[in-house]
C-alpha cells in the first residue's frame, strides 16, 4: 500500500491546482482541443485520453480506468450523460482510487466535447 501514497498524493496536489477561477464566468463554446490538452495534464495518471499521450498511465488498476475512447464508444453515452458523469465526481468509489478533480463549468465542457470528438464514425452501411 506504501506505493499507492506518492500517487495519492500526487492526485491532491493537482486537485488543489484544478479549482475553478470565477463560478459566475459565463461558458463559451466547448473547445475539444482545450479539453484535450486538460485531460492530457489532468486525466494521463490513470486513463489513456489519446493515443498519442506522452507515456503509458502510472496506475493501470485494479480496477481498470477506461480508456477516454472506450468511454467515447459507450452506445448509450450522451454528452449530458457524461457531463453529469464529471460533475459529480466527488461522489467516486472510495475503492476507485480516482481524484476528484474540480473543473469550471467550461473546462467540463471542453473535456465533454473532446471525449465525444473520440468516437467511431459511422460506416456508411451503419446509418
Amino acid at each position: 500500500m506504501k506505493a499507492s501514497r506518492p500517487f495519492i498524493l500526487a492526485a491532491i496536489a493537482v486537485c488543489i491546482g484544478w479549482t475553478p477561477l470565477g463560478a459566475n464566468a459565463q461558458t463559451k463554446p466547448a473547445d475539444a482541443e482545450a479539453g484535450r490538452n486538460l485531460a492530457l495534464r489532468a486525466c494521463t495518471g490513470c486513463h489513456v485520453v489519446a493515443p498519442d499521450q506522452p507515456f503509458k498511465p502510472i496506475y493501470a488498476g485494479p480496477p481498470y480506468p477506461p480508456n477516454f475512447k472506450d468511454i467515447a464508444n459507450r452506445s448509450n453515452l450522451t454528452a449530458a450523460a457524461l457531463q453529469h458523469h464529471l460533475e459529480t465526481l466527488p461522489a467516486v468509489p472510495q475503492n476507485s482510487r480516482m481524484p476528484n478533480q474540480v473543473l469550471s463549468g467550461q473546462e467540463l465542457h471542453n473535456v465533454v466535447a473532446f471525449i465525444l470528438s473520440l468516437r467511431d464514425k459511422a460506416k456508411p452501411s451503419d446509418r
